[in-house]
This record gives C-alpha cells, structure tokens and sequence, in this order.
C-alpha cells in the first residue's frame, strides 16, 4: 500500500467495510477486501469525481426487512442506483461514467447458488439497465481480491488473496 501511495501523494486514504460507499471529489485512495462482495467503481474525470462501494448481497427487493434508505451500499443494486443518482445530480451525464466491477468470488458456495456470482450478474444486469458501460471487470473465481482505487485517475489496482474461503466469511461477517 505504501508503494500507491508514494505514486499517489496528497490522496486521502479510505477504508471501505462492508456495505459503505463514497463519492469523491478530492484525490483519495479508496481500498476494500472483498470475498464474495462486490465493488464497482465510477469515474467522471470532466466532472473531477469518483465513486465506489462495498455491498454484501445482491437485491434488495430480496430483504423485505431491509430498508435500502438507512443501508443504501448493503445491496448491489440500491448501491448503483444511490451513486449515479449522486453523480447525475452533481451534473454528471450517464455517458460520462467510466464503470468498473470486481469482486464476487464463490469458494464457500456451490457454483450455481453463490451470492458472489448472483452479485455480479446483478451488478453487470443493474448498470445495463442504466445504460452504463464497463469499462473493465476482475470477477468470480475462487480467491478474494484486495482492491485499491485512485479516484483521481480511475485506476484500480488489485491483488489476488490465498486464502479465499477466510476472506469470505470476514466478508460475510462484516
């Protein structure tokens, strides 16, 4: 992490647990662990803004005891709705967003029930729908990711975990 941030000087620094999110418009460097989570990243760089999250299940419609209002990054849709409604309120245009998905893995779960793979065929389902495009993706698999986002270039770095199946559960029991 030194190494980015001796090539990133003057970022700020955040860390995003389970179910946060942010948009940013000063020059941070936002990082997460993810397991079966799912983060996806926006970049406005005509606007001078960034976004990311962190969500732990795929739909909210699924919760009906969840309300996405107090928890708006738990979900992977209420949490792509929420940060491009905060983009396009700031000004920004759908076709200006450079988005990105990573996470999802599916070592602790049968292939076809995983909630890392229904996360990211609701993530890439949620921004279709919206008209946006991805730009690149580092998804599914067997091992969790480490992921650092530069929200004033739009970079993201990763580094593949060993030990998915840990990285999991601490994603779940976040």
């Amino acid at each position: 992490m030194q190494g980015l941030l001796d090539r990133f000087p003057g970022h700020a620094l955040a860390f995003l647990n389970v179910a946060q999110g942010g948009l940013y418009n000063r020059p941070t460097m936002a990082h997460t662990v993810l397991g079966s989570c799912v983060a996806v990243t926006f970049f406005a760089p005509r606007h001078g803004l960034a976004a990311i999250f962190h969500a732990l299940l795929p739909k909210a419609a699924e919760y009906r005891l969840h309300n996405p209002e107090q928890t708006p990054y738990k979900f992977v849709d209420t949490a792509i709705t929420t940060l491009v409604h905060r983009l396009v309120h700031r000004g920004v245009r759908l076709g200006d967003i450079e988005c990105k998905v990573f996470g999802g893995a599916s070592a602790l779960f049968a292939e076809d029930m995983s909630v890392g793979r229904r996360n990211v065929e609701t993530a890439f389902i949620t921004l279709a729908d919206l008209g946006l495009r991805v730009a690149a993706s580092n998804v599914g698999g067997e091992r969790g990711r480490k992921i650092v986002y530069a929200s004033s270039t739009g970079e993201i770095f990763v580094r593949m975990l060993n030990n998915s199946a840990a990285n999991q559960a601490a994603c779940a029991s976040r």
